[in-house]
C-alpha cells in the first residue's frame, strides 16, 4: 500500500508541475486512478442476481433426479459523498443507501421474510480509500455489517434456538469490498496502462450459504481498448474472467454472533467442496473523471456438498448462476 501511495503522491506533484487539469492528464497518460471531487456525490445501482440448482445423485450409480431450483435477487442504489479528498492520503467517503430490495424464490414456494439486507435502506456509513481507490478504513462499514447481521434472526418456538433466515448481506459486502479492485490493485499505475495488459486480485464469490470462510476467486483483468471518440471522455473498457482461488487466511467482516441454525434448504447442506468455476465479465472506467461508469460480471459456480443428516446415498451437486451489476446512475 505504501508504494501505492507514493504513486499517487507522485501523480499529484506532476500534475502541479505541468500546470494541468488531472482530468486530461489521467486520460492522456492511460492513468486508471480513481477521481474524486470533494462534497459531489456519486450514485450507483447495484445488482446481484443468482439461480441455485440442486441435482440430488444417488451413490455410485450417479442417477439424478429432478432438479430443484430456487433463486434470489439483491437491487440497491448507495450514493457516496467525499467529505474530505487528500491525494497524498485517504479520501473519506459516507456512503448514504436510497433503496433495498429483495426478491426471492424457495424450494417450498412459501413467502420468505423480509431480507435482513432491507434494513440497510435509509442508513449510512463511512470509510476510506487509499489514492488508488483500496479500502483503508473500514471500521464504520464492519459496524454497519454486523447491524444489519443482528436483523437477519428470527425466534424459534424453542427459545434457546436461534433462526438465521435467509439474506443477501454476504452480496453487499463482495459489492462494496471490490468495487474499485480493477484499479487499485494495478501494480505500477504510475507507468500507464496499455491495451492487452493483464494483472490479477483475489476476490470474494457472494455465496448463499452461511459460512465463516467465504469461497475467493482469482480476477484477471485485462485492459482490452481505449475509447477515442470525438468529443467524448476517453474510456478504458476493462475485461475481467474468473477462477476458483484457495480461499487461505482471510479477513471476511462476518456478519453474525454466537450459534445458530440456518433456515432452508441451505441449512441442511454440509461439507461444500467448490470444484469449478468460469465466466468473464466487462467494466467501463471514464479516465477523465476517474470513475467506474458501469461493471457487469457473469459466472456459473459448480459445487458439491452433504446433507447435515444421511439421506441414503444422495449427494447434492449445486450450480450457481450468477449476474453482477453495478452501474453508475444520476444522483437523486
Amino acid at each position: 500500500m505504501k508504494s501505492r501511495r507514493l504513486y499517487s503522491w507522485i501523480v499529484v506533484v506532476c500534475l502541479c508541475m505541468a500546470g494541468c487539469q488531472r482530468q486530461n492528464r489521467l486520460s492522456s497518460q492511460n492513468w486508471l486512478l480513481v477521481n474524486f471531487q470533494k462534497n459531489v456525490p456519486i450514485t450507483y445501482q447495484f445488482t446481484s442476481d443468482r439461480q441455485i440448482t440442486i441435482d440430488l445423485t444417488s451413490g455410485s450409480s450417479g442417477k439424478k433426479t429432478k432438479p430443484q431450483t430456487m433463486s434470489e435477487k439483491l437491487d440497491m442504489v448507495i450514493t457516496y459523498t467525499p467529505t474530505e479528498v487528500d491525494p497524498f492520503s485517504l479520501t473519506t467517503l459516507v456512503a448514504e443507501c436510497r433503496s433495498v430490495e429483495v426478491t426471492r424464490s424457495s424450494l417450498s414456494g412459501k413467502k420468505e421474510s423480509m431480507d435482513a439486507m432491507e434494513y440497510l435502506k435509509g442508513k449510512s456509513f463511512t470509510f476510506q480509500l487509499s489514492p488508488t481507490g483500496q479500502i483503508a478504513n473500514e471500521t464504520d462499514l464492519k459496524r454497519i455489517i454486523t447491524e444489519i447481521g443482528q436483523k437477519a434472526f428470527s425466534q424459534s418456538k424453542n427459545d434457546s434456538q436461534r433462526i438465521k433466515n435467509p439474506d443477501m448481506i454476504n452480496d453487499f459486502i463482495a459489492m462494496q469490498w471490490h468495487l474499485w479492485d480493477s484499479t487499485s490493485t494495478i501494480d505500477k499505475p504510475l507507468e500507464g496502462m496499455q491495451p492487452g495488459q493483464t494483472w490479477q486480485v483475489k476476490q470474494w464469490i457472494p455465496w448463499p450459504a452461511t459460512t465463516s470462510r467465504m469461497p475467493m476467486r482469482m480476477t484477471t483483468y485485462t485492459l482490452d481498448s481505449l475509447t477515442t471518440e470525438e468529443d467524448q471522455p476517453r474510456k478504458a473498457v476493462i475485461k475481467s474472467s474468473y477462477d476458483l482461488a484457495d480461499p487461505g487466511k482471510q479477513r471476511f467482516p462476518y456478519p453474525y454472533e454466537g450459534m445458530f441454525q440456518t433456515r432452508g434448504i441451505m441449512g441442511f447442506l454440509r461439507n461444500y467442496k467448490f470444484f469449478a468455476m468460469e465466466g468473464t465479465g466487462t467494466q467501463i472506467f471514464n479516465m477523465e473523471k476517474g470513475l467506474i461508469e458501469s461493471d457487469q460480471q457473469e459466472y456459473t459456480l459448480k459445487v458439491n456438498a452433504s446433507f447435515m443428516l444421511p439421506l441414503g446415498n444422495s449427494l447434492p451437486v449445486l450450480t450457481i448462476d450468477q449476474t453482477i451489476l453495478i452501474k453508475q446512475i444520476e444522483n437523486p
